[in-house]
């Protein structure tokens, strides 16, 4: 079975180019022992996983060149997201889960912190800001980012909301960038 581990607002739409941050853990669980071919008894019980990772700004030049696999793409991060989103409401309901107030804390923390990735990482390509802040705005409302966390994002970035309206840094006469 496979997961995507981030995909950074691809998602969404946000088609980034170049480096862009993010951050994930990886937990590998051994297979269980009705495996049928006990593959934990062949690699003497260690857990192999592999992670694939790709050059950002190669893969959206391909995306970019081919709209079948774009779209094809996009479905298949949005289903692997529902999958996710599925099994962690499994979770809550079959009390695997011990402190769920706790538990909803950490995941809204997870997304304010992607999003405060992705935000930085699209306030560091001007040109590509100004025109997908759409999509970005589109990305908050559908990861529930509310204002405070939005704001908290944009200072750490050095931004203003104003700023961030304006779709520009304010620069200062005397030395650029304020």
């Amino acid at each position: 079975e496979g997961n995507f581990v981030t995909e950074a607002g691809l998602h969404a739409g946000l088609f980034l180019t170049g480096t862009v941050e993010s951050c994930c853990t990886i937990v590998a669980h051994k297979r269980n022992s009705s495996s049928s071919s006990s593959d934990s008894e062949k690699d003497g019980g260690k857990v192999a996983a592999r992670c694939l990772r790709w050059n950002r700004t190669e893969l959206m030049n391909l995306l970019n060149q081919n709209s079948g696999l774009r779209r094809s793409l996009k479905a298949i991060l949005s289903w692997d997201i529902v999958r996710k989103l599925k099994g962690q409401r499994q979770t809550i309901s079959d009390h695997m889960v011990e402190d769920a107030e706790f538990w909803t804390q950490k995941r809204q923390e997870q997304s304010a912190n992607r999003y405060a990735a992705i935000l930085q990482n699209m306030l560091q390509n001007p040109e590509y800001f100004k025109k997908h802040k759409n999509a970005l705005d589109h990305y908050r409302t559908i990861h529930h980012i509310d204002d405070d966390r939005h704001k908290q994002a944009l200072k750490t970035c050095g931004w203003t909301p104003s700023e961030y309206e304006a779709g520009e840094r304010m620069k200062d006469e005397d030395d650029g960038i304020v």
